[in-house]
């Protein structure tokens, strides 16, 4: 009500200092080619000063809710830039830590690599001196194995040899007597 009796009165004293001023300009048309008479410049000036006072009266309440609005919005806007920043120092400290522990893993898994590699090395070699023995031992057994059957076949046939010659030898010079002599001792040993 207090707006509607003010934006009234307002437009009331408007329209009444509009119609001065064009009264004024009409008498004076003469006066015009002179100066602007004080009254005049006095008039306009106060017109303008009732003109900004009503407007900043009517517009007070609608404009400080917009500041206020505003001034919140901005506060709100600095609120989330502070958690964004917050937010942001938190992720880029933990990318620095993990960084910094990022060197120290790439040491610790280079060092357990050198030392998986050194015992895998140990564990070929030994594998490998074992398979030698093993092979070794296997060529070892079969070379006596092959020694025993050679010597067995040189063994028969120098025997097979003797005996043929001492076959030949005994039939050619052995007696009758010869041979049952032989036989009797050969049953005597037994």
């Amino acid at each position: 009500m207090k707006k509607i009796l003010a934006l009234l009165i307002l437009s009331v004293w408007i329209c009444g200092s509009v119609s001065v001023v064009r009264a004024q300009e009409q008498g004076a048309g003469a006066e015009a080619q002179h100066e602007e008479s004080p009254v005049r410049v006095i008039a306009r000036w106060a017109n303008f000063i009732v003109l900004f006072a009503g407007l900043a009266f009517l517009l007070r309440k609608p404009m400080s809710e917009f500041f206020k609005t505003r001034q919140t919005e901005i506060a709100s806007g600095l609120r989330r830039a502070q958690d964004a920043q917050t937010s942001a120092q938190a992720r880029m400290d933990e990318i620095e830590k993990r960084l910094a522990n990022l060197t120290s893993e790439i040491e610790n898994l280079s060092a357990a690599a050198q030392q998986e590699s050194l015992a895998e090395r140990e564990k070929i070699l030994a594998d490998a001196k074992h398979e030698v023995e093993r092979v070794v031992e296997q060529s070892r057994q079969e070379i006596e194995r092959v020694a025993r059957a050679v010597e067995r076949e040189i063994k028969e046939h120098v025997a097979d040899q003797v005996i043929d010659r001492a076959g030949n030898a005994l039939r050619t010079e052995m007696t009758q007597d010869d041979q049952k002599r032989i036989i009797v001792r050969f049953i005597q040993n037994l």
